[in-house]
């Protein structure tokens, strides 16, 4: 017998013969079905250029972009052109790791997330476009050189004034020149305080990085969990276009992002269940006994070297808000989110929605790509149920679900979702809205079967 599966509809068929070849009843059944789901949703396609939307108007396009006289590939102007960028960058992705396997140099790595922030902006602006209630735009021509610069002069300098705020508090504190006057009075070298009562770099950095997101985004009183279209660096950047803020994948993702454009290389998306938070690599200094122990959050690739009991650390970022109450909870371990519970029984061990301490790392750049494609919102209304719909279907952007499934194919190809089941869930969903002659191949899957 020979297994084979189907993704979009998960078909299994055991074939009684390990060479026969499907019959035409067979090839029939699987022919791709471009709207499964027609009576049950409706598929929106819109023909408006964007060039007569809000968006298109915020990005501040100067004359020759507009005029498409800028050259240089300052518009994307089709389907085939934009996936063809997208596989370019993923193959980029690739061949950093190789040459960073070899050289031990993080640049590249840096590099990799600044090509991951362009794509937040860009996917999101398509997402943008694509999902408003009331009007709707195609996505070509694409602007990607404003775009770009979103990235470049808006969102790279905000992280870099986050990280000097950090310096400038903490050389300027009381309780930093307390610290220099008791050094420079002292005759003994001063020993490294405990990690207990030391707050890691990284740790403030994550704060820092996380409360200038949120100062950016727009904040509204209702729960962020509410909130649709709200997970890109566009959406934070130019949320006041559609009024819309950031949700609790949006911040985490972005934090992520931003943390590996100043070199915490090991700073990682992390998820689990429907929970978004930052985790990094800590290393216990073995050279230390009993209580002098020191973690030691690591921060580059040389230091990730270092010799010792590797662990993770975590850092909450998803706490809407600018209020010193909502900053402070920002950068915590996700652990004191139960301490105020004040149940001995719930902890991030037992609790589902930290997956029991074992959630998805996120933790090279194409893995981020995964989730940050997997995470793109095809609705244009809410998913209803009919009764709750006035009996009327939902409403779904068909070439959102048609980029997002070939992004997703990429990154599958690639070799980016092996380990990361919601992004082969999504690009299920895809084929099953938008199916493709790549998603009705048929494909040997024994040696995915365990064996006896």
């Amino acid at each position: 017998y020979r297994e084979h599966t189907h993704l979009s509809n998960n078909i299994i068929e055991l074939s009684r013969k390990p060479n026969q070849k499907m019959s035409d009843q067979d090839k029939k059944s699987v022919e791709p079905k471009n709207e499964k789901k027609a009576g049950r949703v409706v598929y929106d396609n819109p023909s408006a250029s964007p060039r007569e939307s809000l968006h298109w108007k915020r990005l501040q396009i100067n004359e020759d972009i507009e005029n498409d006289n800028a050259g240089g590939g300052a518009l994307i102007h089709s389907y085939d052109e934009l996936i063809g960028a997208f596989k370019s960058d993923i193959d980029s992705f690739r061949e950093e790791k190789n040459s960073h396997d070899n050289s031990h140099d993080s640049s590249g790595k840096e590099n990799c997330y600044l090509k991951l922030a362009i794509w937040s902006c860009v996917i999101g602006y398509c997402e943008a476009l694509a999902t408003h209630r009331d009007d709707r735009f195609a996505f070509f021509p694409i602007p990607i050189d404003p775009l770009r610069r979103l990235v470049e002069k808006d969102f790279v300098p905000l992280l870099h004034q986050a990280q000097a705020d950090i310096t400038k508090t903490t050389n300027t504190s009381p309780a930093s020149n307390q610290k220099k006057k008791n050094a420079k009075n002292s005759k003994t070298k001063t020993t490294a305080p405990n990690a207990g009562t030391d707050e890691s770099t990284h740790r403030k950095t994550v704060r820092a990085v996380a409360n200038s997101i949120w100062k950016r985004a727009q904040n509204k009183k209702s729960s962020i969990q509410d909130e649709l279209h709200a997970n890109s660096l566009y959406t934070c950047l130019c949320g006041d276009v559609d009024n819309k803020s950031l949700d609790c994948f949006g911040a985490a993702l972005l934090v992520v992002i931003g943390m590996n454009i100043l070199g915490f290389n090991s700073s990682c998306l992390t998820l689990s269940e429907d929970h978004a938070y930052e985790s990094h690599l800590v290393v216990e200094d073995d050279t230390k006994n009993g209580d002098n122990k020191k973690k030691i959050a690591k921060q580059t690739t040389s230091e990730l070297q270092t010799p010792g009991r590797r662990e993770r650390a975590t850092c909450e970022v998803a706490v809407p808000g600018n209020t010193k109450a909502a900053q402070a909870k920002r950068g915590r371990e996700i652990s004191y989110t139960f301490e105020y519970l004040k149940r001995d029984n719930i902890t991030p061990e037992t609790s589902w929605l930290y997956m029991a301490k074992n959630p998805v790392l996120c933790n090279n750049p194409g893995m981020v790509m995964a989730a940050l494609v997997s995470n793109l919102n095809c609705d244009i209304d809410k998913q209803k149920s009919g009764s709750d719909n006035n009996g009327k279907p939902p409403v779904v952007s068909k070439p959102l679900y048609k980029m997002k499934r070939d992004m997703l194919w990429t990154l599958h190809d690639a070799g980016y979702m092996e380990q990361f089941p919601f992004a082969l869930m999504e690009l299920g969903e895809c084929e099953e809205h938008c199916g493709s002659q790549k998603g009705m191949e048929w494909v040997d899957v024994s040696e995915l079967l365990m064996s006896d």
